[in-house]
């Protein structure tokens, strides 16, 4: 019985969360967060449109090496913002209006490729959880019918060691997802940031 118990509290905690996504959600996708799979750039940017400004941002040889730093999530975000302040204050004021569009497009294309990465990661682990959830359903039930025989308790034994194995990763696992459906926010957040102060710096009627 103590496993039938804990076989439905990690099914229920398997399925909560999809409770919180709209009807027709990814059932792979394991967060409370609404899935977005792609940073569109014209939702926090309001400048010169990149494309347009002319020239590529990794042919800048200050902008490229910056934008590593700029973009690392490990990084504490007041130190990146620093740093970008002093980048702007180094660019002549004649420049900024082709230079910075160039900045804002590295790290939208160096952030959202690192968010798609992330995202990716969390699918694998929602289906993870989902294919590990079905196991151990599997092996309740089969401890279940070895229980009811009377030459079936040495297996039974055995298996219950495996499934108390199988609960415990999935518990595991369970306590990262949080964390994990936490960081595409993190990294969104972070491009906005970076882009509206950047966006602060452009020559007088550039945005908008």
């Amino acid at each position: 019985m103590r496993w039938v118990v804990a076989t439905t509290l990690v099914l229920g905690a398997l399925v909560q969360p999809a409770l919180a996504q709209p009807a027709k959600g990814d059932p792979d996708w394991p967060c409370t967060q609404l899935y977005n799979p792609d940073l569109v750039l014209a939702h926090v940017w309001n400048g010169p449109d990149p494309a347009k400004v002319g020239g590529h941002w990794a042919a800048d040889p200050a902008i490229a090496p910056l934008v590593p730093r700029l973009a690392s999530t490990a990084r504490p975000l007041d130190e990146a913002l620093a740093e970008l302040d002093g980048f702007i204050a180094s660019v002549p004021a004649a420049e900024r209006a082709r230079r910075l569009p160039l900045l804002v497009a590295a790290l939208h294309e160096t952030l959202d490729a690192e968010r798609k990465k992330v995202i990716a990661g969390i699918y694998k682990l929602g289906r993870s959880q989902k294919q590990l959830a079905q196991a151990i359903r599997e092996r309740n039930d089969r401890i279940r019918a070895l229980r009811a025989s009377a030459d079936g308790q040495a297996e039974a034994a055995a298996l219950e060691e495996t499934l108390q194995w199988d609960l415990k990763i999935f518990q595991d696992r369970r306590s990262t997802v949080s964390l994990v459906c936490a960081q595409p926010d993190t990294i969104e957040k972070r491009l906005f940031a970076l882009v509206k102060r950047i966006e602060a710096a452009l020559p007088g009627g550039s945005a908008g």
